[in-house]
């Protein structure tokens, strides 16, 4: 299998400060809309921000950790409310957040596709980015995501610049995926 787009995808830190094209963001949104949700309730909501007053606004709700993503031309707040949800009796799940969170993905990969690198962080101040953005008190800031093109690591502090030249990882297989039954730590074979 040639380099898949969920290989190339990943989540630096450095970025240039170059606009991201209108078509090109256009596309990545539609992408991220078509994304399967329970019942198709779609309850995404993606506040794309790129006007420098809110930009900057929405820039200081972001943790000191955060402060890298200054330099995206674009950042996206990902809203859903709890009244948008899909309600299961035997086992309640917060599928709204499941929703979003396959929006999101389907959004990081067009963004790989259009040749910018998408960055979601959890790092913010959920008050201060739904006061920036106008956003009502019944959607929760589910995840927010510093959206354009890589620019290259001398940018970086020497702080930031470690966390991205560590390697990518990922837990060992037997760790996320058994085969049949729970096969995982305690009760592990079905017990």
């Amino acid at each position: 299998m040639e380099d898949p787009i969920f290989f190339r995808r990943h989540s630096k830190r450095s970025f240039l400060d170059k606009p991201v094209p209108e078509d090109a963001l256009l596309r990545i949104l539609e992408a991220a809309r078509w994304a399967p949700s329970a019942n198709n309730n779609q309850p995404w909501r993606f506040i794309v921000v790129r006007e420098p007053q809110r930009l900057q606004a929405f820039r200081e709700a972001l943790n000191r950790g955060n402060r890298w993503a200054w330099k995206a031309p674009v950042l996206i707040a990902v809203c859903a409310r709890a009244e948008d949800d899909f309600v299961r009796k035997d086992d309640p799940v917060t599928y709204h957040l499941f929703a979003c969170g396959l929006a999101v993905e389907n959004l990081l990969l067009a963004a790989v596709e259009e040749g910018l690198m998408g960055h979601p962080m959890a790092g913010y101040s959920a008050p201060k980015v739904k006061e920036a953005l106008g956003i009502p008190e019944a959607y929760s800031v589910v995840v927010v995501i510093a959206l354009g093109y890589e620019g290259p690591i001398d940018l970086l502090d020497e702080e930031t610049r470690a966390k991205d030249e560590r390697p990518r990882t990922r837990k060992p297989f037997a760790e996320t995926v058994s085969w049949d039954c729970w096969a995982f730590g305690e009760g592990a074979g079905g017990e």
